[in-house]
C-alpha cells in the first residue's frame, strides 16, 4: 500500500514539471531564439561571426562594440514578440543611430527594423525580414 501511494506521488511530482520553450527562428545571417520561462521570458541572439556562433542577450542597456553609448532604452518581450526600441546609439567616427525600433514576432517568425542614420540624413532605414523556423 505505502509503496503504491509511494509510486503514485513520484508521478505525480515528476510529470507536472514546468518546463522552459524555446523558439528559434533564423532571420538572414541571425539567429534569435526565444526562451519561455516562468522566471521571465528572454530573447537571444547569435551570428557566426560578430558572436563567434553563442548565444548572448538581444538588445542589451549597455553599449557593446562597437558602441559608444545607448539612451533611451527600452525592451518588451512578452507573448512570443520582442521589442527593442532605442532613443539613441552613438558609435565611432561620430556616427549616430536614432530612434531605432526592432520588433520580433516568433509566431509570424518576421522581423522589422526601422531607424535613422547620421550618414542617410531624415531619411528613415527600414528592413523586414521574413525568418525560417529553426529546430534546436
Amino acid at each position: 500500500m505505502i509503496k503504491k501511494i509511494s509510486i503514485y506521488l513520484i508521478l505525480i511530482f515528476f510529470s507536472t514539471n514546468v518546463v522552459a520553450q524555446d523558439l528559434i527562428m533564423k532571420c538572414g545571417e541571425n539567429t534569435y531564439k526565444y526562451i519561455s520561462d516562468p522566471s521571465g521570458d528572454k530573447v537571444m541572439w547569435k551570428h557566426s561571426k560578430g558572436t563567434k556562433n553563442r548565444y548572448l542577450e538581444w538588445c542589451k542597456k549597455e553599449a557593446t562594440k562597437p558602441m559608444l553609448s545607448r539612451e533611451g532604452w527600452v525592451r518588451i518581450i512578452k507573448d512570443y514578440k520582442a521589442t527593442c526600441m532605442v532613443k539613441k546609439t552613438k558609435y565611432p567616427n561620430n556616427i549616430e543611430r536614432t530612434n531605432s525600433v526592432s520588433v520580433s514576432d516568433f509566431v509570424q517568425l518576421t522581423r522589422h527594423i526601422e531607424w535613422y542614420h547620421t550618414k542617410s540624413g531624415d531619411k528613415k532605414n527600414v528592413r523586414d525580414y521574413k525568418c525560417k523556423k529553426r529546430k534546436k
